[in-house]
C-alpha cells in the first residue's frame, strides 16, 4: 500500500471501535429502544396519565422515537456494523431515508421542548398561566410542529442523489457543493440551538418547582390567603414527577448529542485544511462514533424514567400484571 494511504494505529483503533459499536451495541440499543418506547407509549396512554397535556407530548415523542429507530438507527447499524446498505438501492429510498433523517432529527427533540414548555406553565405560581396548559394546546402544537418539520426539509426529496464512489461504494449524497455547505451549517446551528433551548427550559422548570417548594404563606384568617394557598398546591405529585421525567430526558439528550455537535463544529472549522487519507478516515470515524452516542437518548428513555419516577414504575408494573 502506498504511504499516502497508510493508516496509523490510532485510526485503525478508531475504525475497529466504530465497527464494534454498531455491530454489537447497535442491536442492543435497537432492541432496548423498541421495547422501551412501546412500554412508555402504553404507560402514558393509561387513564391515570393521559389526561395530562405533558403525556400527550410524551406519547408523540415515543411514536417519533419508534419511527426514528426503524428508519434511521436500523439502517445505520446494518451499514456500519454489517456492511449491508439497502437505502442506496433506489433513488426513492435514498431520498426518503435522508428526508426522514432530517425531519425526525428536529421533530423528536421538539416534542421534548413542547413538553418542557408545558411543565413551565403547569409549575407557574400564576393561576392563569397554569390554565394555559391544556390538551387542546398540546394537540395543536404537535400538529403544527410536525407539519413545519415535514415542509422545512422537503428539499432533500429533490436534491439528494445516489452517488457512486470508487467501484462498489454508493452513498446518498448531493452533487451541489453550495447545497452541502448550507446543509452542513444548518446541521451545526441546529445542533447548538436545540440543546441550548432544552437546557434553558429545563432550568426554568427547575426554578418554578423550587419556588413552589419553598413558597410559604403566612397563616391568616383571610379567605383570600386560603384560596391562594390552594392555588399554589394545584400542581399535583404526578405533575411534579412528569417534570422529573422531562428533565432526565433533556439531560440525557444534551449529554449524548454534544459530542456530535463538537465534531460538526471541528469539521466546519477545518473543512479547508489539507488532510491526509489517514486523517480523513479518523475524522469520519470519530464523527460516526459520536453519531452512535447521539442515538442513545431515543433508546433508553424507559430505563431513565424507571429510576426517577415512582408513578412510572408503578404503571409499568401494572402493565406486566395486566391491571
Amino acid at each position: 500500500m502506498s504511504s499516502s494511504f497508510a493508516l496509523s494505529s490510532f485510526t485503525i483503533a478508531l475504525l475497529q471501535t466504530q465497527r464494534y459499536l454498531f455491530q454489537y451495541g447497535g442491536p442492543i440499543i435497537i432492541t432496548l429502544g423498541l421495547i422501551g418506547c412501546i412500554l412508555c407509549w402504553l404507560v402514558f396512554s393509561k387513564a391515570t396519565l393521559r389526561k395530562s397535556p405533558c403525556s400527550i407530548y410524551m406519547i408523540a415523542f415515543q411514536i417519533f422515537n419508534i419511527t426514528y429507530i426503524i428508519t434511521i438507527i436500523l439502517p445505520s447499524v446494518l451499514s456500519f456494523g454489517y456492511n449491508v446498505s439497502y437505502i442506496t438501492n433506489t433513488l426513492g429510498l435514498c431520498r426518503f431515508s435522508m428526508y426522514m433523517t432530517y425531519v425526525l432529527d428536529v421533530l423528536n427533540p421538539s416534542c421534548l421542548i413542547l413538553a418542557s414548555i408545558d411543565r413551565i406553565l403547569i409549575t407557574s405560581q400564576n393561576t392563569l398561566t397554569r390554565q394555559r396548559s391544556t390538551s387542546r394546546l398540546a394537540y395543536i402544537s404537535i400538529i403544527y410542529v410536525t407539519l413545519f418539520c415535514f415542509v422545512l426539509h422537503i428539499h432533500t426529496l429533490m436534491l439528494m442523489n445516489v452517488v457512486k464512489f470508487g467501484t462498489n461504494f454508493l452513498l446518498c449524497f448531493s452533487l451541489s457543493f453550495t447545497y452541502l455547505t448550507v446543509l452542513n451549517y444548518y446541521m451545526l446551528v441546529k445542533s447548538i440551538i436545540i440543546p441550548s433551548i432544552m437546557t434553558g427550559l429545563g432550568i426554568l422548570a427547575i426554578r418554578n418547582v423550587r419556588k413552589l417548594n419553598y413558597k410559604r404563606i403566612a397563616p391568616q384568617s383571610s379567605g383570600i390567603n386560603f384560596v391562594n394557598h390552594r392555588n399554589l398546591q394545584a400542581v399535583h405529585a404526578k405533575d411534579r414527577q412528569l417534570v422529573r421525567i422531562i428533565l432526565i430526558d433533556i439531560g440525557i439528550y444534551v449529554l449524548c448529542t454534544y459530542p456530535l455537535t463538537a465534531s460538526r463544529l471541528y469539521q466546519q472549522i477545518t473543512q479547508y485544511d489539507m488532510k491526509t487519507y489517514d486523517k480523513i478516515l479518523a475524522k469520519f470515524s470519530i464523527q460516526y462514533i459520536c453519531v452512535f452516542f447521539s442515538y442513545i437518548p431515543y433508546c433508553i428513555g424507559l430505563y431513565s424514567k424507571l429510576i426517577v419516577s415512582k408513578t412510572f414504575r408503578k404503571e409499568v408494573k401494572n402493565i406486566f400484571l395486566c391491571k
